[in-house]
């Protein structure tokens, strides 16, 4: 599943992915306004060049830099099977309405969220570009409150709005990238933009569709978390036409989650990050996760996080959000509940992001064949972000695998 959402005004360019990705291309896909020379893309080279010179190796304690060999990163061609320019005006996408995309009419309350999704904020306006849009105004919801356990009536104050291609273009692995300026300003709080992917079993604000299925990545049986995970590689009875003994989830690769405010680095809750606002968040978020991990706000201690990423300027570990301890209600034993993880990499922006276009780019390589006994972090699979082709930060399957836990870079469908 492919969501852009938040409090945001959102300009989409193109999205390319790999040919042989697992999807029926039909030629309906390619908007014909794209033109001929983005049909094609190159993986882009991780060599020294990429290499962070503002922030040592030293100063990220266990987490050295890895650069991925340029015969291996760099140079593979992609063609395109998938892109939507929003270059025509009025296009509605209320369900039903639009091929590729769904616009919410929602509520959510997911993370304590504030807004109502509204499909009529989403639109493409006379220059034919897309926007997400924000404003205030009352609406008034009945919904059910999982801690009264009861229908409860509530307004919200503010409107945003989500466009997700749940269900309609599924993919693994490839390319895929947005032309994006930002919203508001990059001194002030309060929005939250995204621009992200989440396996197809789980469904973003249906909160039901993922519990217990948001974040896993693992698809063996681990007794760690064979009772918290849904659908368990422990089970050897098929769900749902699924495979047997072969766990299935819904994994979270964050393209960018951008947070701007007045708090610079080595200031307030940032007073140890090299990052301070504003910044994007590039993060993978997987479970089952480590049980154990770094404090809040502080750097890991060696072997306490997951090593080998590769990151650019301006770049640094987010060591105020690792991932988070699912539990709830239902989870009336320790064993229901579960750590999940976040690899998530900041990188600073500052003003000019939010007054013109860059573009945001991930490379998702997949492990070879079963990813199994394999050393070489290219063949255990990757996933690499961009902005405007420089690189904000590298991670490969390997360091994964170290955990023992049994996640991999994948989405189960």
């Amino acid at each position: 599943m492919v969501s852009l959402s938040g409090l945001s005004k959102l300009f989409l360019m193109q999205v390319l992915l790999l040919l042989t990705s697992l999807l029926d291309v039909r030629a309906d896909w390619i908007d014909p306004d794209t033109p001929e020379n983005a049909r094609t893309t190159q993986s882009l080279v991780l060599d020294e060049s990429n290499r962070s010179r503002h922030y040592t190796v030293a100063r990220h304690n266990s987490l050295p830099l890895t650069i991925v060999d340029k015969g291996r990163g760099g140079g593979k061609v992609f063609q395109l099977v998938m892109s939507d320019e929003f270059n025509i005006p009025g296009r509605q996408f209320d369900d039903g309405k639009d091929p590729k995309w769904t616009a919410l009419d929602k509520n959510d309350y997911t993370n304590d969220a504030l807004h109502y999704y509204a499909s009529n904020n989403v639109r493409t306006n006379e220059e034919g570009e897309l926007e997400i849009v924000a404003e205030i105004g009352d609406t008034e919801v009945i919904g059910f409150d999982d801690v009264k356990r009861k229908n409860t009536l509530i307004t919200k104050h503010f409107k945003s709005g989500m466009l997700q291609g749940w269900n309609k273009f599924c993919f693994t692995g490839g390319i895929i990238e947005a032309e994006v300026t930002l919203p508001g300003y990059s001194n002030i709080g309060g929005l939250w933009p995204s621009f992200w992917l989440l396996g197809n079993l789980a469904r973003h604000t249906y909160v039901g569709s993922s519990s217990h299925i948001w974040p896993f990545s693992a698809h063996i049986c681990n007794t760690y978390t064979r009772h918290s995970q849904t659908i368990s590689g422990c089970n050897r009875r098929p769900h749902y036409d699924l495979l047997s003994e072969f766990g299935r989830g819904a994994p979270e690769i964050d393209i960018f989650e951008m947070q701007p405010g007045p708090v610079k680095r080595n200031m307030g809750q940032y007073l140890r990050s090299f990052v301070g606002q504003p910044f994007m968040s590039a993060s993978y978020q997987f479970a089952p996760g480590r049980p154990d991990r770094p404090g809040v706000g502080w750097w890991p201690g060696p072997g306490q996080w997951y090593e080998g990423a590769a990151f650019g300027n301006d770049t640094c570990l987010n060591i105020v959000y690792y991932g988070t301890y699912n539990s709830f209600l239902s989870d009336v034993t320790p064993a229901q509940a579960y750590w999940s993880d976040a690899v998530s990499y900041n990188h600073q922006l500052d003003e000019e992001h939010f007054n013109t276009p860059h573009v945001y780019r991930l490379e998702w390589g997949l492990p070879n064949d079963s990813g199994e006994n394999v050393t070489d972090g290219f063949d255990s699979g990757y996933l690499s972000w961009f902005i405007d082709d420089e690189l904000i930060l590298s991670f490969n399957g390997t360091s994964l695998r170290a955990a023992g836990l049994g996640e991999r870079f994948f989405f189960f469908y």
